[in-house]
């Protein structure tokens, strides 16, 4: 009662070892001697506080995050260099506290 073909060992390969073994042809390589040409990641590492503020901004703006992205960097950049280090943590500490009518109060003491 055995049907035929039971028993038999499948053929999973019907090369020779050699094609086995041989190395794979190599990929062409991109020339990289213009870096403008190369795409770059850009990974940013956000806590989902920040995450929710970003697609609550993008919502009412209807800009993309990274524009908002980089927007945010350069106020930060920009407020850095011209209060100075010390204005500047002031600000930020203010920043902290989340409060939008403490920091009006706060930035209108530079109105003065």
């Amino acid at each position: 009662m055995s049907k035929e073909g039971e028993g038999k060992i499948p053929r999973l390969f019907a090369g020779s070892v050699n094609d086995l073994t041989r190395p794979s042809k190599p990929r062409k390589e991109k020339e990289s001697d213009d870096l403008k040409n190369q795409k770059k990641q850009k990974t940013l590492y956000i806590s989902l506080d920040i995450n929710r503020k970003l697609i609550e901004l993008y919502g009412e703006e209807g800009r993309r995050q990274s524009i908002i992205v980089e927007d945010a960097v350069n106020l930060y950049y920009y407020l850095k260099k011209a209060l100075g280090e010390k204005k500047f943590d002031e600000l930020m500490s203010a920043v902290r506290r989340e409060d939008p009518e403490f920091l009006r109060d706060y930035m209108g003491r530079f109105r003065t």
